[in-house]
């Protein structure tokens, strides 16, 4: 399934933002994507196409064992705070260096507008390494679900903040029939306690603020004792602002012991070892 969607309204190839209103134009831009993309394919032919794929493979089973660090490593061609990381960008090259370098997952950028990823690139990074895929987007709709499925996605990243504890509730259930345990990302207090009101498994929290696009260790730390408090059993994803080995050891005498890193290994010169360098 590698059907084109439609190009996103604007040109973000140097767009740097950092303003307040970035993930509200964001959002606004994915519903106009959902509608395009399902006006070509209607919800019950993705349906049947994300039915049709092969198997999902384990997310949490991939990320679960604690004997060493297990990086979730991204691939992502530019982003609102950075802009342009690497150019060219080719997602098959970096998942393969960073299966090779001990990676337990891969994350996929399928935004196309704001992050320079597609949905091609989903599939095919799913051909070419055995990791569990997460897809890594702006989830708004169930169609999106369906349509992660279709290309190959074994996981998909819910967004608690812009969806309500019912809407990730049944975005859940929606991925959980396809053989899919979402990985549902907070950044403040409050998206994570309205995301812990669910019966998720895996839980993101991002040192990034995404109204500024700033990062902050220390505001991860205080989210994860809240979150070990509510679901002692679950499994906690550390994001943003991670580049070091010891940024990790750091992290993980909190609790961490998932790391979902992008912009420090897509710039490294060798991709491959950067992983292995963390992971040691």
């Amino acid at each position: 399934m590698t059907e084109k969607p439609t190009k996103s309204q604007g040109n973000a190839e140097n767009f740097t933002a950092k303003g307040p209103d970035i993930l509200q134009e964001i959002l606004a831009n994915k519903h106009r994507e959902v509608a395009a993309a399902a006006a070509k394919i209607s919800l019950e032919q993705i349906q049947e196409l994300a039915h049709k794929a092969p198997p999902a493979r384990s997310f949490l089973d991939a990320l679960s064992p604690k004997h060493k660090p297990r990086i979730i490593a991204e691939c992502k061609r530019k982003s609102p705070s950075r802009g342009v990381m690497i150019n060219p960008y080719d997602p098959v090259r970096l998942a393969t260096a960073y299966a090779d370098g001990g990676a337990a997952a891969i994350s996929v950028l399928t935004d196309e507008n704001f992050f320079g990823g597609h949905l091609q690139h989903l599939a095919a990074v799913r051909k070419a390494v055995n990791l569990p895929i997460l897809r890594k987007d702006f989830i708004v709709s169930e169609y999106q679900i369906y349509e992660a499925r279709a290309h190959g996605a074994d996981s998909f990243l819910l967004l608690s903040g812009p969806l309500s504890a019912n809407e990730l509730s049944a975005f859940i259930t929606v991925g959980r029939t396809l053989g899919m345990e979402p990985l549902i990302e907070s950044h403040t207090a409050g998206e994570l306690t309205a995301a812990l009101t669910t019966d998720g498994s895996i839980f993101g929290i991002n040192n990034r603020d995404l109204r500024t696009f700033s990062t902050d260790l220390k505001g991860g730390a205080d989210l994860l004792a809240l979150a070990q408090r509510e679901k002692p059993d679950a499994l906690f994803v550390c994001e943003s602002g991670i580049k070091t080995r010891p940024d990790i050891e750091r992290m993980q005498t909190l609790g961490y012991n998932v790391f979902l890193i992008g912009e420090a290994l897509v710039t490294h010169s060798d991709p491959r070892s950067a992983v292995q360098n963390l992971i040691a």
